[in-house]
């Protein structure tokens, strides 16, 4: 490695040279502010006297194939600030009138005099870039696209004319720029470790940068653009870059079971990666550009099979992106494999909904699917002979607590009163109603919810609604049997039922149309509706019980997440893993002692605030106090920290479950093994 510090344009125009930036790079992407920055800092220092210099930052950069007369730059670091200059001084050079100075900046800074075209202009962006850096350098500016060079090249020359300095004084100023550069030796260093550790922070770069260096990084100048032009930028047309990173987490997450931090995307593939045994760049690559695909057809819609479309449709209206992982293994069996017709692909993705929706309509939380979805890949795989759609039911109708699937009482239950007006896709939800009424063609996005008793209750509904109008209004106002879907909502706004009547009688929505028939509207017709509307959903999305009539096999499973509700009496403990680090256990008291002592290393601020907490109070003594006095069978976790371990297995359960519940996170990521019956 050399480094030192030097004249940003001695290093620019000291002899023949060219930078390439490679294609592992992001796209040029410096915004107007931080344009502004620099400008405002040249300024300064151009008219400073007491500053003689000013430290730019650090590029860092390979050196390629070079000879005698002539020198090329990979660089590894500073792409953005290079670039930026160069475009500062294209429009320094478009701004000024002294034709030597004009000639002697272009031909030292910006182009290779005497060279052949392929060297001719000193800096090389990325492909996407590279033709309207070009066209710039070549005075072709009505040609460019607007990408970033373009708005940027427009916004210095506004601010060139604009500065109460001159173009010659700006250029004064540019020639105070110092930077430290630093040549990597690729033989002796490793350019991939020293960039990792120039973008630890993470701000510039995302986890989908970071990965597509890794794989290109290190490799021939040649073979980066192949690779990258083959697999790299067909994922970037297929997906933002944005959503890369996402779907590199999915990806991992279907390949592991275990769902990375996003922050921890990066550094979750360089191990997976480093465990593979029979791939290469490429041979990843590949694989990562066939899911892309599939995982652009959940974002996007627009998977060729249109029944298929429709259900990731109905997923994306119910933000549901946690099954995304599952889903990219069932579309792999189906477009690469064909082990499954597209046929068995909605059958598995209709289970999949009715899970979905009758846990959102029964409030139960969203982030205990994670798991769930992380790990069905592998679960399915433990049933044979049944289709992929029997086996996800055989899954789902093992899974207990938390992650329950919702049956026809547990549905009813929750939705005859609770307050459906302030479910966020209650619309979506009385649309599929009316979807499988209607034969009808109804345009959905002008409907409205409709309260069909009013949000105002008026003179005239207390009247028709009795003695109890206000008990009926504040117990059923928002409740499923007093909304509908309405093309006239602020007609009928605060209309009697009678007036309202009319409307709905000529309505085209079946839903709607139907309130017509009752004489009158008050609870026992709001419940009414309410248990029909019911059981229109059950129908739509169907329980496991219904929706196959399948012979589920006795749970023999060995493998348990904290979420599963499981008797454990008679049962011992083999193994626990807490956010990816397993430990072999024996007992259940060692099983607890192994929970308590890791979480309190995790956050032992956290942990000390249980003894204080009412979950851990206990009939008669606490399970963790700052004390052991009163404890039967105590365990020392740290100074002042105690547990009572002297319960039974179930209970012993149930608490490290409570325990683990106070750490953010942990829950998701954590699971445990008992011995086989």
């Amino acid at each position: 490695m050399k480094a030192d510090n030097v004249s940003l344009l001695e290093f620019i125009g000291a002899s023949k040279r060219t930078f390439y930036i490679p294609v592992y790079q992001r796209n040029y992407d410096w915004k107007k502010v931080q344009c502004l920055t620099l400008f405002k800092d040249i300024e300064a220092i151009a008219v400073s006297k007491n500053r003689s210099s000013h430290f730019m930052g650090t590029i860092v950069y390979v050196e390629g194939e070079s000879n005698a007369t002539f020198r090329a730059f990979t660089v590894i670091d500073g792409q953005q600030r290079l670039t930026t200059i160069m475009i500062l001084l294209k429009a320094i050079v478009d701004s000024i009138d002294n034709e030597d100075l004009k000639e002697d900046i272009f031909e030292s800074y910006l182009i290779n005099r005497r060279c052949s075209e392929a060297l001719r202009i000193k800096l090389k962006p990325m492909k996407e870039d590279a033709r309207n850096f070009q066209r710039l350098i070549d005075n072709q500016i009505n040609d460019m696209e607007e990408t970033q060079i373009f708005n940027n090249y427009k916004l210095f020359m506004e601010l060139l004319k604009e500065s109460i300095l001159s173009p010659e004084q700006i250029y004064a100023g540019i020639q105070k720029l110092e930077i430290v550069y630093i040549e990597l030796n690729e033989q002796k260093e490793n350019p991939q470790l020293i960039f990792e550790s120039l973008n630890s922070t993470g701000l510039d770069l995302t986890q989908a940068d970071l990965i597509r260096n890794y794989l290109l990084m290190g490799k021939e100048y040649y073979t980066q653009e192949v690779l990258y032009n083959k697999y790299w930028l067909k994922l970037e047309k297929m997906l933002p870059d944005a959503m890369i990173s996402d779907y590199i987490r999915d990806y991992l997450t279907l390949k592991t079971g275990n769902i990375p931090n996003k922050a921890d995307v990066y550094s979750s593939f360089k191990g997976y990666y480093q465990e593979l045994g029979n791939y290469d760049s490429e041979g990843f690559l590949e694989e990562l550009t066939t899911y892309g695909e599939y995982y652009s057809w959940f974002k996007f819609c627009n998977c060729p099979d249109i029944n298929i479309n429709q259900r990731l449709l109905h997923l994306q209206k119910l933000k549901s992106t946690v099954v995304y992982p599952f889903l990219l293994s069932v579309f792999e069996d189906c477009y690469v494999y064909h082990n499954i017709e597209r046929e068995q692909v909605c059958q598995t993705m209709d289970v999949i909904l009715s899970y979905v929706v009758r846990r959102l309509l029964c409030e139960m939380p969203t982030n205990a699917l994670n798991k769930v979805f992380a790990t069905m890949a592998k679960d399915v795989e433990r049933s044979s002979g049944i289709t992929l759609s029997e086996k996800v039911i055989c899954v789902l109708s093992g899974k207990k607590g938390k992650v329950i699937f919702p049956n026809d009482n547990i549905l009813k239950e929750h939705m005859m009163t609770r307050n459906a007006y302030k479910f966020a896709h209650i619309k979506f939800v009385l649309e599929q109603i009316e979807r499988n009424k209607s034969k009808e063609t109804v345009t959905f996005d002008s409907l409205t919810i409709e309260h069909i008793m009013p949000q105002t209750l008026t003179a005239k509904w207390k009247i028709d609604l009795g003695k109890r109008a206000q008990e009926v209004y504040d117990k059923y106002l928002h409740c499923l049997g007093n909304l509908t879907l309405s093309g006239y909502n602020s007609e009928l706004s605060n209309a009697s039922f009678n007036e309202k009547q009319d409307l709905y009688s000529q309505s085209n929505i079946c839903i709607t149309k139907a309130i017509a028939q009752y004489d009158q509207w008050g609870e026992a017709e709001i419940l009414n509706r309410g248990e029909m509307l019911i059981e229109d959903i059950k129908k739509i999305w169907r329980c496991p019980d219904t929706l196959n009539n399948i012979n589920l096999e006795t749970d023999t499973r060995t493998e348990f997440d904290f979420t599963d509700e499981v008797n454990v009496t008679g049962r011992t403990p083999s193994e626990l893993e807490i956010i990816g680090e397993v430990f072999s256990v024996t007992s259940w008291r060692d099983f607890m002692k192994k929970v308590c002592e890791f979480l309190y290393e995790y956050d032992a601020q956290v942990f000390r605030s249980l003894t204080k907490h009412n979950d851990f109070k206990g009939k008669s003594i606490r399970i963790i106090d700052d004390n052991d006095s009163n404890m039967r069978s105590p365990l020392k976790i740290a100074e002042g920290l105690y547990i009572e371990t002297n319960r039974s297995a179930n209970d012993i359960l149930n608490y490290c479950k409570l325990i683990i519940e106070k750490f953010d996170g942990v829950e998701e990521l954590s699971s445990y093994k008992l011995k086989a019956i």
